[in-house]
């Protein structure tokens, strides 16, 4: 589905908790409609990028423009979606009861009709292929499925920004495919503009259209094969990077032969499984 003008612009933005920046003049456009990976290791600034999207931290210094407003004023067309391991619930919730909450808390204080919000919560479950769930309890559901209702929970109020976050952790194989097929559904189907975050490019390397990612206090976008190689992944890090293909996928270690001395898991475990 076509989309009109980038829904994300950044400017050499700044930002981060406390004195330190998490990162610092970092420049990238995410276009509408579009799936883009975002990568790093721990501490790079992936969480404090969701954070400044979502307008709860402040630039500290450029500009950055979400569908041509700043992020505060633009919330209402951005959802969040957390791992399913951070859901904090007793498990006695039903799926539609948790889907239909968030529709709630988006309204509080504001007249709703029920027969709006049904119809709300059906559309949001029929994206994910969650019907099925509908009338499970939480604590009953594997991981997989949770995620799933964490993203219809995301589009009851049907956001254009989906900000996903490690949504494949702890994930099997097969549940991490259901979900990268999900993110492509909604930039397909739906027009909707995905910014997913990961540990590790290769469930998704054959569907997002870019990756942003995030070392050292910077970063670079680009497609993947653009990003993840030896070049680029050493300026970010600072160090020798190399990055192998094999069987389709991406393996990324110190390059031994400039002088690494060890695999840094840490470091590159989001691009590729350590060799």
């Amino acid at each position: 589905m076509a989309a009109d003008g980038p829904a994300v612009t950044a400017r050499a933005i700044a930002a981060g908790r406390g004195a330190q920046h998490a990162f610092g003049d970092l420049s990238f456009e995410l276009p509408g409609a579009s799936f883009t990976a975002l990568a790093g290791p721990n501490g790079s600034g992936k969480t404090t990028l969701f954070e400044t999207l979502l307008g709860l931290v402040r630039l500290d210094r450029g500009e950055l423009d979400v569908f041509g407003q700043s992020p505060r004023r633009a919330r209402t067309a951005v959802a969040y979606v957390p791992q399913a391991g951070r859901l904090l619930h007793d498990g006695q919730f039903i799926g539609r009861e948790f889907v239909a909450a968030a529709w709630r808390a988006r309204r509080w204080g504001i007249s709703w009709h029920r027969k709006d919000a049904a119809q709300a919560v059906d559309h949001a479950l029929t994206q994910v292929d969650g019907h099925a769930l509908a009338r499970r309890r939480l604590g009953e559901l594997s991981g997989g499925q949770q995620q799933r209702l964490l993203v219809a929970q995301a589009l009851v109020n049907q956001p254009r920004l989906l900000l996903m976050d490690e949504p494949l952790a702890s994930l099997d194989p097969a549940a991490q495919e259901q979900i990268v097929a999900l993110a492509a559904h909604l930039r397909d189907c739906l027009g909707m503009t995905v910014l997913f975050s990961t540990h590790d490019v290769n469930p998704v390397v054959d569907v997002a259209d870019q990756v942003l990612y995030l070392a050292g206090g910077s970063g670079r976008l680009g497609t993947i094969a653009e990003i993840v190689n030896d070049e680029v992944l050493s300026a970010l890090y600072g160090v020798p990077m190399h990055v192998v293909r094999e069987r389709g996928r991406l393996f990324v270690m110190r390059d031994q032969a400039a002088g690494g001395s060890r695999c840094a898991a840490e470091m590159a475990r989001d691009a590729g499984r350590c060799a």
